[in-house]
């Protein structure tokens, strides 16, 4: 059987971590390790697991740096597993979750593997928003596209792939990502050329609660995952032969544009409504489309709620091969 290291960071999860490791201590796949970091926790998580721990394929570390991303180095640093894969402390898996992702990485050429997710809650009602988000994850798993999505969101739940410990470590592992860490790693994948197989099946039982480190820490706010997008987009994606257009002028609209200011990239800032801004806005000229030079190829990042389809017919006659970077959160990437 191969080994499979599950990483586990952790910090104040004691009321969760229980049933969190009654779902690693039930997987029908055995070979396993499964390595807890402990992050600075204030609570006393090791007691709630106390009649736990005892099995020898848990290790228990302290995290050698502050952090989720410093908690991760640590773990991968002990990880004995020919594959890795992550899990969060408040989180819960089915029981066949290791085999169904090992079994896949083993017959298939895929380098990352992953499934389908669930939100779940003991405390409260899950949100209209959460919900969305759970069907939109799910629906990038039935159409296999996962990074034609990834300058809308991140397209691929924390703690639900797996991966051989190898390709992880070719492609840097977690040493130097940044926050919001899980959209970093997979930004990684995409610039490492990594394909990402999504199996029909739901493979990780997501908790929301009010402790949640994606509701709590700076590091997980809008200004952080844009700050992200606009920097990976810089770095991979943007061509400076084509006309760079931000579409849209809202709260969205100015921290792009003034992310791409601060990097120094040029663009035209459009509006659909110019006359509101006759003096511009941070010094920055809006322009309507009728007054953006005709340029054959434009990559546009469109910030509002615009309809695909209403885009393009709004651009068709200023470029002919557009390239729509849609990351506003009803919206997505689409290449023409």
């Amino acid at each position: 059987m191969a080994l499979v290291s599950i990483l586990t960071p952790y910090r104040n999860a004691e009321k969760y971590i229980r049933e969190t490791a009654c779902a690693v201590l039930k997987q029908s796949h055995t070979d396993w390790e499964w390595i807890l970091v402990n992050d600075h926790s204030a609570e006393n998580e090791l007691e709630a697991i106390t009649d736990l721990v005892n099995d020898p394929r848990i290790i228990l570390l302290e995290n050698k740096g502050k952090g989720i991303i410093d908690a991760l180095c640590t773990a991968m640093a002990s990880a004995g597993g020919e594959y890795i894969t992550r899990m969060d402390a408040d989180d819960v898996m089915p029981d066949f979750k290791l085999k169904a992702f090992l079994q896949s990485l083993q017959t298939s050429k895929e380098q990352i593997v992953t499934g389908k997710v669930h939100y779940f809650s003991t405390e409260r009602i899950i949100s209209p928003g959460y919900l969305a988000y759970e069907k939109w994850l799910n629906n990038r798993v039935d159409q296999q596209d996962f990074y034609e999505h990834i300058y809308r969101e991140c397209s691929l739940a924390s703690g639900n792939w797996m991966m051989l410990k190898t390709d992880l470590e070719k492609c840097g592992g977690f040493v130097d990502l940044c926050y919001p860490e899980d959209y970093d790693l997979l930004f990684r994948w995409y610039e490492a050329g990594y394909t990402i197989k999504g199996l029909d099946l739901i493979t990780h039982w997501w908790r929301d609660h009010d402790l949640r480190t994606s509701k709590t820490s700076v590091h997980y706010q809008q200004k952080a995952f844009f700050s992200l997008k606009i920097d990976r987009f810089v770095k991979l994606d943007w061509n400076p032969e084509h006309q760079l257009i931000v579409n849209g002028t809202g709260q969205k609209g100015r921290l792009t544009a003034k992310m791409l200011m601060e990097n120094e990239v040029p663009f035209a800032w459009v509006s659909h409504e110019p006359e509101k801004f006759p003096k511009g806005i941070f010094g920055h000229p809006i322009l309507g489309i009728d007054e953006i030079p005709d340029k054959n190829r434009a990559q546009i990042l469109n910030t509002t709620l615009l309809a695909e389809e209403v885009l393009r017919g709004f651009y068709a006659t200023k470029s002919t091969d557009m390239c729509f970077l849609l990351y506003n959160t009803r919206l997505s990437k689409l290449v023409s």
